[in-house]
């Protein structure tokens, strides 16, 4: 996924931006990308699969899609990799690798809103995101993860299938990295 350094510029540009778009909790939310065929009150999307089956110039980048309820939300589309119409379901940035799933590390999808747990599920944890194993670890979910200030994409084989991925090798391969020695990791994961 996203294997050239414009791409891996852009992606992390966006997602910036969504993250900032979170944190500001605006009904309207932010301006999408002015290339994306959809954004605006009317978006009747529910994926960016669906999106790219309807536009397929769709370019990578910030989309609003809708709930089946009909709510809007926004989030990262990947229309390039492998056909695109990868829809950002979660991803979580950790900067302590030796605290290890401390407080507070929760998916982004995560917002906190149980009373008793106010700041998510702990422990990188979330069947409401994931469901079940044999669901989260079919073809339709990828993930990618980067470590030690280096994003996925300067390695392709740091991205593929949710459930091939070891996890518990501090969320590397041996061939990935020789020490296992990560101090900060980015972990997404994309449906399709």
């Amino acid at each position: 996924m996203f294997s050239d350094k414009s791409s891996n510029t852009e992606l992390k540009k966006s997602i910036r931006h969504l993250l900032a778009c979170l944190d500001k909790n605006s009904e309207d939310g932010c301006q999408s990308n002015s290339n994306n065929p959809t954004g605006g009150a009317d978006s009747r999307f529910r994926s960016c699969k669906e999106i790219k089956s309807s536009y397929t110039y769709a370019e990578d980048g910030i989309y609003t899609l809708t709930t089946e309820d009909g709510l809007r939300y926004q989030t990262y589309c990947d229309m390039t990799t492998d056909g695109g119409g990868w829809t950002l379901v979660a991803s979580i940035h950790e900067n302590n690798m030796y605290g290890k799933c401390t407080e507070g590390d929760r998916w982004s999808s995560q917002q906190g809103n149980n009373i008793n747990n106010p700041k998510g599920d702990d422990n990188w944890a979330n069947y409401a995101t994931f469901g079940q194993p044999e669901g989260a670890t079919s073809d339709d979910y990828k993930y990618c993860i980067g470590g030690g200030g280096y994003f996925p994409e300067g390695d392709p084989r740091q991205c593929g299938d949710f459930g091939a991925f070891d996890w518990d090798g501090y969320g590397t391969h041996v061939g990935w990295s020789s020490s296992k020695e990560i101090t900060e990791a980015t972990v997404m994961v994309f449906y399709r």
